[in-house]
């Protein structure tokens, strides 16, 4: 059956989108270092790169006025280098220049936001 085989290709390549194979197993890695900082799943990380891929929802999370959960729980413990902004910036040539500006930002200021610390 066709339509089966189709199923069961497209929830085994969620990714599609993604161009550079190096940048997925980052974003997972860093989806799994959040989880464990966090002590439980990332599901609404999980699922807005399910829905718009890997680069449109990273693009996404950093032209957000808030600070992102998973980014103060990783920069309040002292692992900023895992953070999607990070990643942003290490593969800058995979996003749009202002993408990875608003990313540097992000890192460059990271204990300079006044913003609640995580829990």
């Amino acid at each position: 059956d066709t339509g089966a085989d189709y199923a069961n290709v497209r929830s085994d390549c969620s990714f599609l989108t993604l161009t550079n194979p190096a940048l997925l197993a980052s974003v997972n890695a860093t989806i799994q270092h959040y989880e464990e900082a966090l002590g439980r799943p990332a599901t609404r990380t999980r699922q807005m790169i399910e829905r718009r891929g890997v680069k449109e929802a990273l693009a996404a999370l950093m032209v957000s006025a808030d600070l992102q959960k998973g980014f103060r729980v990783l920069r309040d413990n002292g692992q900023l280098a895992r953070t999607f902004e990070a990643l942003i910036v290490e593969f800058s040539t995979e996003f749009e220049p202002a993408t990875v500006e608003l990313a540097q930002w992000r890192l460059d200021n990271a204990h300079n936001l006044d913003l609640p610390r995580s829990r």
